[in-house]
């Protein structure tokens, strides 16, 4: 019941206004809904989530998609039997709601899909010596270890999904995924991997260039400082805390194109999104640590 100030003199009728707010109060009470989604979990499917797979890339890749074969990307994760898994809340045949799968980037490198995507992530990786010698090694087409006949292997982990889907969905995706890599028939030769390395993206909240305008109004001179210090990071997938926290290497990155303008991407806040590109590299050891600490962290509704 909302409380109003009411003049001694006032011709209001108190106790009828009051009555009015509690039937209005309950009527907007009786509007609002509760929608229960379950949200089922599928295999890939070729046949149906082609079209999604490529829309999800797109979202993933950002304002740089157009750098890539994103057809050529979504054939590889939905080839036969690939692991990983799809949610969705209409049945087999509706458009997933989130994807979560692997590619073999060793056994793809002269794919040009593929060899596109490694030149784009090497020269993104630059500013970073280190992470970037291990990736140009752990890519090469040549042997990767002191034994010869043995190279080591990186699965690229593609996970994207639309943009209200909770966090809480994705635990249980990348558990089985992991499970479906050990259980699959050619697990040794195809999914056997000793590295993780995951795309994602990030984004920084930046001041709105309308506010900074009207600002420079007022006063002309604006100290670096206090400008940087509104400047913060979040994350779009909030698993991806986890996985930094395990990984050898992760980075941000500025994507080559800027297609937006950072006030285009403002929504019901004051400052504007500048999406960057997240690339986080993981031993086999720290991926497994992860699946449980994501359960942990996030668990189920």
């Amino acid at each position: 019941m909302s409380k109003r100030r009411v003049d001694d003199d006032s011709d209001i009728d108190v106790s009828s206004t009051d009555e009015s707010d509690v039937e209005t109060g309950s009527k907007e009470e009786e509007m609002e809904e509760v929608v229960n989604v379950d949200f089922d979990y599928f295999d890939l499917n070729s046949k149906v989530d082609f079209h999604a797979t490529k829309t999800f890339l797109r979202q993933l890749f950002g304002d740089d998609a157009t750098q890539f074969d994103i057809s050529g990307l979504a054939d590889l994760i939905l080839e036969g039997n690939s692991p990983g898994s799809t949610i969705k809340t209409e049945g087999e045949e509706s458009d997933p709601f989130a994807l979560l799968s692997v590619i073999n980037l060793n056994e793809n490198l002269t794919k040009p899909s593929v060899k596109n995507l490694i030149d784009y992530i090497l020269q993104k990786t630059k500013s970073q010596l280190e992470f970037n010698m291990i990736l140009s090694k752990l890519l090469s087409p040549e042997k990767t270890t002191k034994d010869q006949s043995k190279r080591l292997k990186v699965g690229l982990i593609v996970s994207e999904r639309m943009i209200n889907m909770p966090v809480e969905v994705v635990p249980p995706m990348y558990k089985m995924l992991a499970e479906e890599m050990e259980k699959s028939e050619d697990a040794h030769e195809k999914y056997e991997f000793d590295y993780f390395l995951v795309i994602s993206k990030i984004y920084k909240l930046v001041n709105s260039n309308v506010d900074e305008e009207e600002d420079a109004q007022k006063s002309k001179k604006k100290k670096t400082s206090e400008k940087d210090a509104t400047e913060e990071f979040d994350y779009f997938h909030y698993e991806d805390i986890i996985l930094e926290d395990n990984a050898k290497y992760h980075g941000h990155y500025s994507y080559t194109n800027q297609q937006q303008e950072t006030d285009s991407r403002r929504v019901f806040t004051e400052y504007g999104i500048d999406p960057r590109l997240s690339l986080i590299l993981l031993d086999k050891k720290g991926f497994m640590k992860s699946i449980p600490e994501m359960e942990e962290k996030f668990p189920p509704f």
